[in-house]
């Protein structure tokens, strides 16, 4: 009997694995915009308190991909990664077209 070393879970689980990453990376996504525009938490109320929300929002945003990329190509779950990578660029993208498209009509 051969012991399952834990790279073949892993990738075993992919598929599972991939869309509680991407509802993750989504909730994720939606707390950081909430966060820095002062929906959740405290409201900025001066220019400066607004620049220091964004920017912290912008750290957490961009150390979370970094971190997620990270574990999932040390873990070896492409599927994950992916996933994971896409769904951070691609779900900003998507919320600004959905923000600015109702402005241009």
């Amino acid at each position: 009997m051969s012991a399952i070393r834990p790279w073949v879970q892993a990738k075993l689980a992919g598929g599972p694995v991939t869309s509680i990453v991407v509802l993750g990376d989504l909730l994720v996504c939606a707390v950081l915009l909430l966060a820095s525009i002062g929906v959740v938490g405290t409201e900025p109320t001066t220019r400066a308190e607004e620049t220091a929300a964004w920017q912290s929002a912008g750290k957490l945003y961009f150390g979370w991909l970094v971190v997620g990329a990270t574990s999932f190509a040390v873990l070896r779950m492409p599927k994950a990664l992916l996933a994971h990578v896409s769904t951070m660029l691609l779900s900003p993208i998507a919320l600004f077209v959905l923000l600015v498209s109702p402005a241009l009509g």
